[in-house]
């Protein structure tokens, strides 16, 4: 019994241990850098600040523009380059409407042909007459076949009867 006690201790103790190390690494990772915000009506600046709280690192800056109805947008990002010591381009995300259909589309920088063509993906929202979301369809783009291809799709009335079966 005196054994198994110990081994049960030795348990708790190590367990208390490593929750210890992974909370004082994840406060010690959150006060390590601190950032600031620049923001305007059409863009926005993100710099880290330095330990001594003097010096501001250039990280990511966006630049948002809205088309004539406000309806849809574009949201451009770029990251810093400390080598290069300039902005280069990073994301695209542009938003439209279609109809009762919201459309997110998303691209990543190819440097190499210098523009957004890297990993594009798109999602549609179909809403309803409220303005709710009814469903959603996920796509990749499929290089070879230049086309969208569906790649994963919820309709919001399936997904609150499942949420409600598992609840029974």
């Amino acid at each position: 019994m005196k054994k198994s006690f110990m081994s049960i201790s030795m348990l708790v103790v190590s367990i208390s241990m490593l929750a210890l190390f992974l909370c004082s690494s994840a406060v010690s990772a959150q006060t390590s850098s601190k950032f600031v915000y620049n923001k305007s009506e059409n863009a926005e600046m993100v710099y880290s600040l330095d330990k001594s709280g003097k010096y501001l690192t250039p990280k990511l800056k966006y630049e948002y523009s809205k088309d004539a109805q406000g309806k849809g947008g574009v949201k451009k990002a770029y990251r810093w380059s400390e080598g290069e010591q300039k902005w280069v381009p990073y994301y695209l995300i542009s938003m439209s409407e279609s109809g009762n259909n919201s459309i997110v589309e998303y691209a990543a920088w190819d440097s190499k042909t210098q523009d957004f063509s890297l990993n594009p993906q798109k999602a549609i929202y179909s809403k309803g007459l409220e303005n709710e979301i009814l469903s959603y369809v996920l796509y990749k783009w499929n290089q070879n076949e230049e086309s969208w291809e569906a790649n994963q799709y919820l309709l919001c009335g399936d997904y609150l009867a499942m949420e409600a079966d598992s609840l029974n």
